[in-house]
């Protein structure tokens, strides 16, 4: 496998953790629920989404991509649906980002706005990075070859991820402890 393609893999699962852990959070804004949300859980969890797989994961699976489409795949329709998404994603974390920065500026946002956005976030996530993993990556090891890799590796630049790699960056600390401690409670 190639380390373009690993760190892909990876981040795959990086991000279903996070979207773990911004779910719980955003559980908090039900009318049932027994705790307080935690704020700055959430606004790093977005804006780790917009550091990271926005402006590396996504636009380095676009190069990818339209390497496959370049093949002629019979996913072709699907590998564009997926483009698609990668600028509907960055448009949603910009929305929920903006609702979530209103909050914690004391403005009034109703939490039926902030659930169907935040549930519609992540859903949208979690169904493309399913997609993604059972329709489009699979491709990736039988028909891209190793000379093709080396295409790609020269667009795209490996990036350290800021939140999962150890150490974090400063700014995800606290953010990188909240997951580990949530899925130690399972």
């Amino acid at each position: 496998m190639h380390k373009i393609q690993r760190q892909l893999h990876v981040d795959h699962h990086h991000i279903t953790r996070l979207l773990n852990c911004l779910s719980k959070e955003i559980d908090c804004y039900d009318f049932n629920s027994k705790r307080a949300a935690d704020l700055a859980v959430i606004l790093s969890a977005l804006d780790y989404i917009d550091s990271y797989p926005d402006k590396w994961h996504h636009p380095s699976e676009d190069v990818i991509f339209d390497h496959l489409l370049e093949k002629d795949v019979k996913e072709s329709r699907l590998i564009e649906q997926l483009k698609n998404e990668h600028k509907e994603i960055v448009i949603e974390t910009d929305k929920l980002s903006e609702l979530f920065d209103m909050v914690a500026n004391d403005c009034i946002v109703t939490a039926d706005e902030l659930l169907g956005g935040a549930r519609h976030f992540i859903t949208l996530q979690r169904k493309h990075l399913e997609k993604e993993n059972e329709f489009v990556y699979p491709l990736m090891d039988t028909l891209i070859t190793g000379e093709e890799w080396k295409v790609i590796e020269s667009k795209v630049k490996i990036q350290d991820d800021p939140l999962f790699k150890k150490p974090s960056k400063k700014d995800f600390e606290y953010l990188y402890q909240y997951i580990v401690d949530l899925e130690n409670e399972h």
